[in-house]
């Protein structure tokens, strides 16, 4: 768990939490993923996601003050009814032929500003719209787990410390560790990096709000995502096939049927 200015945030994939050294994040290739973010401030925050250099959230996304979200797809052409959940591949050859190499590949940052406090003298009438639609969750199923305290007062610890422990007795879970580890594959020799493309279809539904006066400073959060496989073997390509439906991501040509990429596991069907 990511902490940082009364923001805290996390990754989840395969139904597990995904738990960071230091910076870094492991999910095994091939795995959908999701954002865990619970705002603890007490105004609501703007927040903006990058992954792979590339803002997966069109306008940024609004969480109102003490409100937890389970963000499971990006926010594409203004579509608020559907998209593609997040899944993490292999940057093999051929994707890195077809797409090239990004400078921040692997990388995922959170930029959040928090709305200033309402202050009847000052607060221009009514309300402006932050830059672009601002999207703001229904889907408040978060979850909570260990947060670094080292530079946050004991409010903000009691508040995470009783939202974890809720979170585990409500999932039947015995200890705040079990958790998805990674560290197995950290010393491996074999590729892993990996970068984010368009998973299978989520429902997700969002709507559009606004914002009124941000405060000037913007906080940020970092996470390198590594690729992990089981018993530490390196991804083995499957082979490819001539066929009709081509790969946005490699450029492989897949099966009319097929729905996934055969050989980076892109989806074929983009909602957005």
């Amino acid at each position: 768990m990511m902490y940082s200015n009364k923001l805290v945030a996390s990754l989840k994939a395969n139904g597990k939490i995904l738990r960071e050294f230091k910076d870094t994040v492991y999910i095994p290739f091939g795995s959908e993923y999701s954002f865990l973010i619970k705002n603890l401030n007490t105004t609501r925050a703007l927040i903006n996601i990058f992954i792979d250099g590339d803002n997966i959230i069109e306008g940024g996304l609004v969480l109102n003050a003490g409100q937890e979200v389970d963000l499971e797809r990006a926010i594409r052409n203004n579509n608020l009814n559907e998209g593609n959940k997040f899944k993490f591949i292999e940057r093999t050859g051929a994707v890195e032929e077809h797409r090239g190499v990004k400078l921040e590949d692997g990388l995922v940052r959170i930029e959040f500003q928090f709305e200033k406090p309402y202050v009847p003298s000052v607060r221009p009438k009514g309300f402006v719209f932050a830059s672009g639609t601002t999207p703001t969750s229904y889907n408040v199923n978060g979850v909570m787990r260990g947060v670094d305290f080292s530079q946050n007062g004991s409010t903000m610890q009691a508040q995470a410390t009783s939202a974890i422990s809720n979170y585990c007795a409500t999932n039947g879970i015995a200890s705040t560790t079990e958790y998805h580890e990674g560290m197995a594959t950290m010393d491996c020799a074999f590729n892993d990096i990996g970068i984010t493309v368009p998973g299978s279809r989520s429902d997700q539904k969002f709507q559009t709000t606004t914002m009124g006066q941000l405060e000037a400073e913007k906080h940020t959060i970092v996470l390198k995502l590594l690729g992990e496989t089981p018993d530490n073997k390196p991804i083995i390509a499957p082979v490819t096939v001539s066929t009709k439906q081509k790969c946005e991501t490699c450029g492989t040509k897949n099966k009319m049927h097929s729905k996934f990429c055969v050989e980076c596991g892109t989806s074929l069907t983009l909602f957005a």
